[in-house]
């Protein structure tokens, strides 16, 4: 038989501060981090940490406690309450909603006993007390005895008129109306520079790192023995321009992230879930490339509010890092995982690969995106059903299926699309990767790369293409090799979007290509016929040719001109004839293109124009040299040493057909940098810059050639003629058709199309203070040939 005895009830010991406390929470910098998420959830503006003698202040202007806060909520062991009543004009509503909170588990408390064996709180309420109620906890206490009571040990309690602060902190404190003091005294562990420098720079991290309107909530660090120190090194960052140097300051506000610096140096995306639709927008160093909608494939994340920024980190992404933050992106961690505004630790740390990008990376190296190139945030609310971090706070999420869909998100439409633009856009051309601009992708070659890797993104009958970049995004030159291949790239967007209007473009181009193609065809087949009505005379010049060679200098080109022979002049008439033919047909397409119109758009002429010019430059530069090349002309492409051809045609040509009022000098120190490259392309290069310093008033330029990385080329191109006029737009002197002289506004801007052809670009360099005009041309081949 069954006897009915008195309940029994669990029992607490004072050992259960220790396990709440130094044994649960195993890092000071955790420690710090409850106190300020503590201060966050009350609704605090701002939070001050004083690091003063044997002790640390944690001071904020949050909703503070009253007497019954603290009796019934701050001493009632693990119960949590958040307060939620907030105006309607609170900055946290009106940015971010914010509903949910960063600490739900009632233990935070205890991470004073982290830090100090004693603690001493003072906090006034919003609204309710003109007192301020002061508890003094000493934690040793609880320790004396483990099979005390936890209730038995007394807090001591009083109350004061005013908040106690050091006067390092008397200007917050006359500002605090209402608000919490954590005084932490007989520090556990001391505090030097070293360890305050590392918890700013965690701090930085812990609360929106990334500039968004919810950075108002600010953190500050005062540390008065730091002071002298701190000066020294503002002063010494102010006279010699390190901006690396201010890391190093103790006292201050702790600084947001430089995010907002790297969208301009380069590629992010940003992708986030509305409802029942995912939003996708990625953007290249301030340029939209693209913006997408499509149904929402993780109905776990519909009202969790998900927003993904990855940052893609090329070399010029690093080192602006670098340079503002004082350490590498490696040091710093990867892609951060905030919940309700707060991080959860340690996803995004260093070493830490949550989100599995290594993992997956080292399935194909050069294929995938890694921790150590990318860097970035992701923001969910919600509540411990969906988003529950493990209790030990160091741990991450503990898995559900908002978790697992949240991984799968990241991973298929953050990660990778990032990488289906960065691998065949960016690390296509190795170049790209230490340009912070977008002049590599002005290019043709860069433009077809970018539609190519958007098109092939819209291919999807779900994704609807609301906006792309115009800049980026359009015909290229008929007379680039990628022309055909950007066609089908172009009509795929155009048909996406159902752009009529660059569908008409299209169809004009591919009409014009054709008939482009044709004419020259047939101006190959009249000139190889006329040809081979000589070929014994062809035959008995090369012979010739053969048997002087081992007299001449060995160079690519014949140090005087000789007798035209009879192959020399078809060589130079074969190819004059399809240059000639090529800008008959331009100008019967400008006429066709014209005809019965009484007025035409400027930009149509000037296209037309453009690229009669570049065939009339040709033309120039094959009567220039043709009777001294060494190679054939009508092959267009050789493989050779381009360094010495350039020098070599400087030398023998340039100097030789040029002014006597312009002394033209090269430097070659590259060791040799051997490609496939069109000769009349190279010698436009060089005849437009020198063209440009004969109209600046320049007696002097100078190509300086040296290698860049492993087999790079960089040109430095300088002279001393009279610089830009005032008023130039910088970002536009590569544009076509402009101009600030009595040019045509094309030199430029045929210098930059010809090096986009074989992986290279150019960029003026700023010449404060001096004479003259330096370009700056970087030629990394890409192993394609031409």
């Amino acid at each position: 038989m069954t006897q009915i005895k008195p309940k029994l009830h669990f029992d607490v010991s004072t050992g259960l501060k220790r396990v709440l406390g130094r044994e649960l929470i195993t890092d000071d910098e955790v420690a710090v981090f409850e106190l300020v998420k503590n201060s966050f959830d009350a609704g605090a503006d701002a939070v001050h940490l004083h690091f003063g003698n044997d002790r640390i202040i944690v001071a904020d202007n949050g909703s503070g406690m009253s007497y019954d806060d603290l009796t019934q909520k701050w001493l009632f062991v693990a119960y949590s309450s958040k307060r939620t009543e907030r105006p309607e004009d609170d900055f946290r509503n009106v940015a971010a909603d914010r509903r949910h909170f960063a600490g739900s588990k009632g233990i935070g408390r205890f991470s004073s006993d982290r830090l100090g064996k004693q603690v001493i709180v003072q906090s006034r309420a919003k609204g309710k007390d003109r007192q301020v109620h002061q508890l003094t906890v000493d934690w040793d206490r609880f320790e004396q005895n483990d099979r005390a009571h936890f209730e038995s040990v007394p807090v001591a309690y009083a109350t004061t008129a005013a908040f106690d602060l050091p006067r390092e902190l008397a200007n917050f404190a006359s500002s605090m109306k209402h608000g919490t003091v954590i005084d932490i005294r007989k520090l556990r562990r001391p505090w030097g520079r070293t360890r305050i420098l590392a918890l700013k720079g965690s701090l930085s991290k812990l609360i929106n790192p990334f500039g968004d309107q919810i950075d108002r909530f600010s953190i500050h660090i005062s540390a008065p023995e730091e002071w002298a120190d701190d000066q020294k090194l503002a002063q010494a960052a102010k006279n010699g321009g390190q901006e690396a140097l201010t890391k190093d300051i103790v006292n201050g506000r702790v600084g947001n992230f430089i995010f907002a610096a790297l969208q301009d140096k380069t590629t992010f995306i940003r992708v986030s879930i509305e409802g029942d639709q995912l939003n996708t927008t990625l953007t290249d160093r301030g340029e939209l490339i693209y913006r997408i909608r499509e149904p929402n494939p993780y109905p776990g994340l519909t009202n969790s509010g998900f927003v993904c920024e990855i940052y893609y980190l090329n070399q010029s992404a690093k080192t602006t890092f670098t340079r503002r933050v004082g350490l590498q992106p490696v040091q710093f961690g990867s892609v951060f995982l905030f919940r309700n505004n707060f991080r959860v630790y340690p996803i995004g740390e260093v070493g830490n690969d949550w989100f599995g990008f290594d993992r997956r990376k080292q399935q194909g190296y050069a294929r995938f995106l890694g921790t150590r190139e990318t860097i970035g945030r992701i923001d969910v609310f919600g509540s411990d059903e969906d988003f529950q971090e493990a209790s030990s706070r160091n741990q991450g999420l503990i898995d559900t299926l908002a978790v697992q869909q949240l991984r799968r998100a990241v991973m298929e439409h953050c990660l990778k699309r990032l990488e289906k633009y960065v691998v065949p856009v960016s690390w296509a051309d190795k170049a790209d990767a230490n340009t912070e601009d977008l002049s590599r992708l002005l290019t043709d070659p860069g433009r077809a790369r970018v539609s190519a890797a958007v098109a092939n993104l819209v291919d999807n009958d779900q994704i609807e293409l609301l906006e792309y970049s115009r800049n980026l995004i359009d015909l290229i030159n008929e007379r680039s090799e990628n022309f055909e291949e950007s066609l089908v790239s172009l009509r795929a967007i155009a048909e996406k979007t159902g752009d009529k209007k660059l569908i008409a473009k299209l169809d004009s181009a591919e009409r014009r290509f054709d008939e482009l193609k044709k004419s020259e065809a047939d101006a190959r087949r009249v000139a190889d016929q006329e040809r081979q009505a000589t070929a014994a005379a062809t035959q008995r010049a090369e012979t010739a040719e053969a048997a002087m060679a081992v007299e001449r200098r060995r160079s690519h080109f014949l140090e005087s001109i000789v007798d035209l022979d009879t192959a020399t002049i078809l060589n130079l008439h074969h190819q004059v004839t399809i240059y000639a033919v090529d800008i008959a047909q331009q100008i019967e397409n400008l006429l066709s293109a014209t005809a019965g119109k009484t007025t035409v758009p400027r930009e149509s002429v000037l296209k037309a124009m453009e690229q009669m010019a570049f065939l009339n430059r040709k033309v120039l530069a094959v009567t220039k040299f043709a009777s001294r090349a060494k190679f054939k002309l009508d092959s267009e492409t050789i493989e050779t040493d381009l360094p010495s051809f350039i020098t070599d045609y400087i030398e023998q040509i340039a100097r030789t057909t040029g002014s006597a009022r312009l002394q033209i000098d090269v430097e070659n120190e590259h060791p040799g940098l051997k490609m496939r490259f069109k000769p009349i392309d190279a010698s436009i290069i060089v005849d437009n810059l020198v063209s440009n310093a004969k109209r600046a008033k320049a007696s002097h330029i100078k190509f300086e050639l040296s290698p860049i990385d492993k087999r790079g080329l960089l040109i430095r191109v300088t002279d001393n003629g009279r610089g830009l006029a005032a008023g130039t737009n910088k970002a536009s002197i590569f544009e076509m058709g402009y101009t600030t002289t009595n040019g045509s506004g094309l030199g430029l801007y045929h210098v930059r199309q010809v090096l986009g052809e074989i992986g290279g670009s150019i960029e003026l360099e700023e010449n404060e203070g001096k004479k003259g005009t330096t370009f700056v041309i970087t030629i990394v081949p890409t192993g394609k040939g031409k």
